[in-house]
């Protein structure tokens, strides 16, 4: 038997869940919205790289409310929703130009930032995955120096940061392919071009390491690391590939104009949500909880033959592998 206090309080608890709904789904649908005017605020930019978790708690949102009210604001949330989920699709129904042959670069994108402490580990993935080029950010010289040294280890140190001991980019590479430094303006931050020839291709290898627009003066840093990729890849003779973590997933307003005016596309179309950081461990949805951070853009002229993230190397962000090989080019 329910008494009136027992019903008043399930009453009080469903009125507050409705209130948390109107609330959370309310400022989701608002910024769902507001992300796609990215060039006017930079918050409303940084909103833009979580488009995936937006879309989730709107589903589940309207899922919710739909059960506890069934009032339009499921609707609005359930629009949001769908708003979101249409411009996440290409990630599964994008594709790539066909390759015409079955060799390519092969080039591992990794973060060992703040510490990899399984070195052993580390060590042995990067000789498994044959890469003839491996970018790694955050990290020093000096400790990328130990790591050369290893008994086997094929890999030479090419570029590293202006500073020894700061925290930055090390490129290292089976050759000594030639490397050029572009500093960004006002802020000074290199943003490199690897020239690599390898299995009877030359391509341009364009990277750089940043920090996400999450303040106005990151989001200016930000906006001055894009346009510095765009004037390399402008002016390389090349392929390029641009690879790394930029600062920006595919649908911020900067990554959305660099790919329409150099003619860059982005290579995980197709591949499915590739996120890499945070890392989580967490069974199943792990995988799918963090951002897609780290970029594989491509000029027309080449296309992925491989592209997979992982493992977990005990970093901030999990690694890039992507063997880059001649595309087939429609006619225009």
């Amino acid at each position: 038997m329910i008494s009136y206090n027992q019903t008043g309080f399930v009453s009080g608890l469903r009125t507050a869940l409705i209130i948390l709904l109107l609330i959370a789904g309310g400022i989701a649908s608002v910024l769902s919205v507001a992300a796609l005017f990215g060039d006017k605020w930079w918050l409303f930019d940084y909103v833009a790289n979580y488009r995936w978790q937006l879309m989730w708690g709107l589903f589940i949102a309207t899922i919710i409310y739909t059960l506890v009210a069934r009032g339009l604001a499921s609707i609005v949330f359930l629009l949001a929703a769908l708003l979101n989920a249409w411009l996440i699709a290409p990630l599964w129904l994008g594709d790539q130009p066909a390759a015409t042959g079955e060799d390519g670069v092969r080039i591992v994108s990794t973060d060992v930032y703040p510490n990899v402490k399984d070195r052993g580990f580390v060590i042995r993935w990067l000789l498994d995955t044959e890469a003839d080029l491996i970018l790694v950010a955050g990290t020093t010289a000096d400790r990328m120096v130990g790591l050369t040294e290893e008994e086997g280890f094929p890999y030479t140190i090419i570029a590293e940061p202006r500073i020894r001991n700061d925290a930055g980019m090390v490129i290292l590479g089976t050759e000594e392919w030639p490397v050029e430094v572009t500093l960004t303006e006002l802020y000074e931050e290199p943003v490199y071009r690897i020239t690599v020839g390898a299995n009877g291709q030359t391509i341009n290898v364009v990277t750089t390491w940043g920090d996400i627009g999450s303040d106005e003066k990151k989001s200016d840093r930000l906006a001055a690391r894009l346009e510095t990729i765009s004037a390399i890849v402008a002016s390389s003779s090349h392929p390029v590939t641009v690879i790394g973590n930029l600062g920006a997933t595919r649908w911020t307003h900067g990554m959305e104009t660099m790919r329409e005016t150099v003619g860059v596309r982005d290579a995980t179309e197709g591949s499915g949500y590739l996120a890499t950081s945070p890392v989580s461990g967490i069974p199943i949805i792990g995988g799918w909880l963090g951002i897609p951070i780290d970029v594989v853009l491509m000029t027309k002229e080449i296309t992925p033959l491989e592209l997979s993230t992982g493992p977990d190397i005990g970093a901030e962000h999990l690694p890039v592998t992507v063997v880059v090989g001649p595309g087939f080019q429609a006619s225009e």
